[in-house]
């Protein structure tokens, strides 16, 4: 072959045509793009998936047994409101229902039931973000909403209502993202489905609402959107929400009366009042001796708090002293510490997004418009409305902190995008890298509790004396379970189970339901459990005893257990079912426990409050019930602890009676 022949052949062997490279080039970096994804989706699902598995792993003694209890009950033939009064929220109620009727009288299909949300939360919530700001910020917003939603730190046991509502509270904001993006008319009827349902399973669930709402009507003030593109958002989301629950709205009525209906919180007290009549009688609390800083003492507070809360929060907030409600605040604010990261990328978005509005107001250049800034109000709005719900109840359980972490993923994906921008200019590239590096450290430093553990309990402030609540110790804990070790709830449960039939009931006194699941036994009362006997008034707490011991008269329990649970306020000694005295159990004497009852009473109506003085005599029937018609079971099992008080070898604080 010659010279010249072998220079025609090389373009074909050595050069590629343009189009062929531009081709080539798509493909690389589209598969590199899914490899992002890629790596993005697992991050995220190594803690979620650990999260799943210690739920599964672990029963949940208190919620998540109600919840399930409430459900079986139900599906077995309960009428709302006459045999069954459930805990649970709507929405709640029917995804347990709809887990007990696939997996069974346990825990496992509604956790089962809340992962899929989740996971389909996570996955709308990543499209969303994607499309608004790139695959930097989506993959830091996905991950730390995973990784903070599935902390033992705050996600307790799973199948909590929180869960829930945070599940139904991202798929509606990314539906109506998409929605806004330019998405078919199908992505707001979701987001209205979605949105509706997430105050179902906790009231909460408004700040999603409240942040569509709000957003969707400012859009034609700042010429985002026309007015007429604005009431087909709006018709489109109403649409949803009607279709999404008109479902429920039928059930209730036609198989339980109606009780429970949606929204029933807004409507049901605009009817009362528009219905009551000044010549309603008054009902007036139990007349007794007051003290200074109880809640008889401030009438006006008392009814502030009753129009503006719900009677369950309200009453909690009477329960406190001005000094307890102090420390409410330090408690949110232990919080807030803990979950420092979701809560600094959320505010600075919120400072990017003010010095953007800044400059463009105090620039001489016109400062163009990024089109994802117009959706800094909607999360914003979302977000601060979910950090300001945790401060309405002063319980301040660590699951209330779950919502901020998801609105605050989603809003802090504005910063990492703002971050980008920067990073894409050509100048000082460099230096924006080093940034970007030192702020990851950052990041794994602030989060670095979450994974290895804390020292001091967010809750009191008090040390742990070693490191308790991470991953890694719940990794421990798990692995001591598959040991055998067990909660002394459960231990009691399973001696009923084994020690009853079927057909038994029991009943459980304190709120740790999850007996009644581990047990596999239900109750022969409508409200089979109560957390609220300390901030219930005397005169409502004595109704619900007189109540629950004539049925018992009727259909009694075969075991009772009581608890001995810390109630809030946690500065109050339990009502006991059996009185327990240095000597050991109170004894079936009359002029022994008269002078006890006396002596009790006189205790806390100095030492804790007068109410409480009058609860302890509203639950005098209730003890008079169990003392004479039940024994204690396994009493040679009992020993003095250093306080005084009796624990069982295998039950511990837990005291169960048996029927005679």
């Amino acid at each position: 072959m010659n010279k010249d022949a072998r220079k025609r052949r090389l373009p074909k062997r050595h050069v590629i045509p343009q189009k062929k490279e531009s081709a080539i080039l798509a493909k690389l970096q589209s598969n590199k793009k899914y490899l992002i994804f890629a790596i993005v989706a697992i991050l995220a699902a190594i803690p979620f998936s650990l999260g799943k598995y210690f739920e599964l792993s672990t029963p949940g003694p208190y919620d998540s047994g109600a919840y399930v209890y409430s459900a079986k009950h139900i599906l077995d033939g309960a009428v709302i409101g006459v045999d069954e009064k459930p805990s649970a929220q709507l929405g709640t109620l029917l995804v347990n229902m709809l887990g007990v009727r696939l997996f069974g009288f346990s825990e496992t299909g509604p956790k089962l039931i809340q992962g899929i949300l989740q996971a389909a939360a996570l996955v709308l919530m990543f499209i969303a973000i994607y499309k608004l700001f790139g695959t930097l910020p989506v993959a830091v917003s996905v991950i730390v909403a995973s990784t903070y939603l599935s902390a033992p730190l705050i996600a307790k046991f799973g199948n909590v209502k929180e869960q829930y509502m945070i599940a139904f509270m991202v798929m509606s904001i990314s539906c109506f993202v998409l929605r806004q993006l330019g998405g078919g008319w199908w992505w707001a009827v979701l987001a209205g489905a979605f949105v509706i349902w997430a105050p179902l399973f906790k009231q909460t669930g408004a700040s999603a609402m409240a942040a569509i709402g709000l957003f969707v009507l400012i859009q034609p003030l700042f010429k985002h959107k026309s007015w007429k593109q604005t009431a087909s958002d709006i018709g489109l989301l109403a649409a949803g929400a009607v279709i999404a629950i008109a479902p429920a709205f039928i059930w209730l009525l036609t198989s339980h009366n109606g009780q429970m209906l949606p929204y029933a919180f807004i409507w049901k007290p605009i009817i009362s009042s528009l219905t009551s009549s000044p010549q309603d009688p008054e009902i007036k609390p139990i007349e007794h001796e007051k003290e200074p800083n109880t809640p008889q003492d401030k009438p006006a507070e008392k009814g502030l708090l009753t129009k503006l809360l719900p009677g369950y929060v309200s009453e909690s907030w009477l329960a406190l002293e001005p000094k307890e409600r102090q420390e409410v605040v330090r408690r949110v604010f232990r919080y807030y510490k803990l979950l420092i990261l979701p809560i600094a990328l959320a505010i600075g978005a919120i400072a990017v997004r003010i010095v953007k509005l800044i400059n463009r107001v105090v620039s001489a250049k016109k400062v163009k418009k990024i089109n994802y800034d117009r959706f800094v109000f909607l999360f914003t709005v979302w977000w601060l409305l979910d950090m300001a719900f945790v401060w309405i109840s002063p319980r301040s359980y660590e699951q209330y902190y779950l919502p901020l972490n998801a609105s605050g993923a989603m809003l802090g994906a504005y910063l990492i995008g703002a971050y980008t921008n920067l990073l894409a200019n050509p100048v000082n590239k460099n230096v924006w890298r080093v940034v970007g590096l030192i702020g990851l450290l950052v990041m794994i430093g602030m989060s670095w509790h979450i994974f290895f553990g804390i020292e001091k309990s967010p809750h009191t402030g008090g040390p742990y004396g070693e490191k308790r609540r991470g991953y890694a110790q719940k990794l421990k804990e798990i692995a001591n379970r598959k040991k055998g070790a067990k909660g002394y709830w459960e231990i009691v449960s399973e001696y009923i189970r084994n020690d009853s039939k079927e057909s038994d009931t029991i009943y459980v006194w304190g709120w740790v339901p999850g007996i009644y699941v581990q047990a596999q036994r239900l109750s022969p009362v409508p409200e089979a459990f109560e957390g609220t006997m300390h901030t219930l008034s005397p005169k409502v707490l004595s109704k619900k005893i007189e109540a629950m011991v004539s049925t018992f008269e009727k259909k009694p329990p075969k075991f009772i257990v009581d608890t001995h649970k810390v109630h809030f306020p946690w500065d109050r000694p339990p009502l006991e079912l059996w009185p327990q005295t240095q000597r050991g159990f109170l004894p079936l004497d009359k002029k022994t426990i008269d002078k006890y009852d006396a002596d009790y009473a006189q205790m806390l109506h100095e030492k804790i409050e007068p109410d409480e003085a009058l609860r302890y005599k509203a639950m005098q029937p209730f003890r008079e019930f169990v003392m004479n018609n039940y024994q204690i079971a396994e009493t040679s099992q009992y020993v003095k602890a250093k306080n005084g008080r009796l624990f069982h070898r295998m039950f511990g604080e837990n005291v169960l009676f048996v029927r005679k």
